[in-house]
């Protein structure tokens, strides 16, 4: 045959696909040689790479062969435009995912390796500048409900996973100066979940400024421990809280079988 045409073995190695492609899309009518000698032997045209090509790419999105087929049969530049905007819309989502995806393993893993870095001055109180953050808050919890508000922790967090909110972050609780000072040792006000900044009412803006910052290797159950610890620094030197308390996990149940393995992180807000 002349240069521009190709047996079906030449087509499919330039195709990079099995020869049995070929002859199956020939037999369901969806991509047929432009000649078929009497000998059987069938031939593809240089000009037929650009409709396999396409054929491929609907494929390898997910459209069912019977669609493309229909999709071939009846094309015109309107479907085609159509189709491709489509399409388009459905790959910027499908990136939007991934990133979102790449986003909350890469916060994941600064996380682990943040906590990595302290253990070794772990039982050190500092007073560190911190800078912005975008949290997503809770409705107010119920400080009754012991050890936590379970019923307001999975509705925020459904709601983070919902509006695409979630990248990474575990929950993380607020203190308010009333709860640091109360006797009940889980009282809390609000839940939050680190995120992007966002048009949505429920985000709030941690302030920049001045942070006592504690931690501790422990579960959640003794984290009561590190807030007497604080505490008595503050008062101990004179120090004014001016704004709430932020408790966040480093190392959790991601990263550690066990939550005794934990390490939690406490910045009260200072002057």
């Amino acid at each position: 045959m002349k240069d521009n045409y190709f047996s079906t073995g030449e087509f499919a190695k330039l195709c990079n696909v099995n020869k049995k492609t070929l002859f199956h899309y020939d037999d369901i009518g969806l991509f047929k040689p432009e000649i078929v000698k009497e000998n059987g032997y069938r031939y593809y045209s240089i000009y037929q790479l650009e409709i396999f090509d396409m054929i491929y790419t609907l494929r390898d999105l997910g459209v069912p062969l019977k669609e493309i087929k229909s999709f071939m049969d009846k094309r015109n530049p309107k479907n085609v435009v159509e189709l491709f905007e489509y399409k388009t819309n459905e790959i910027e989502n499908e990136i939007k995912e991934l990133r979102r995806k790449q986003e909350i393993m890469s916060n994941k893993m600064k996380l682990i390796k943040q906590a990595e870095k302290i253990l070794p001055n772990i039982d050190d109180l500092i007073i560190e500048e911190q800078g912005e953050e975008f949290l997503l808050f809770s409705n107010e919890v119920d400080k009754d409900k012991f050890p936590y508000d379970s019923e307001e922790y999975a509705r925020h967090l459904d709601y983070s996973y919902n509006q695409g909110l979630y990248i990474g972050y575990p929950m993380s609780f607020i203190k308010t100066i009333d709860d640091l000072y109360s006797e009940n040792e889980n009282a809390y006000t609000y839940y939050y979940i680190k995120t992007n900044e966002f048009d949505d009412k429920s985000i709030v803006k941690k302030p920049k400024g001045r942070y006592l910052v504690g931690y501790i290797h422990d579960s959640y159950v003794n984290v009561h421990r590190l807030y007497k610890k604080m505490i008595d620094y503050i008062e101990q030197n004179n120090i004014k809280i001016i704004g709430y308390s932020y408790e966040e996990v480093l190392l959790d149940l991601v990263a550690v079988q066990n939550m005794k393995n934990y390490i939690i992180k406490v910045s009260i807000h200072i002057e």
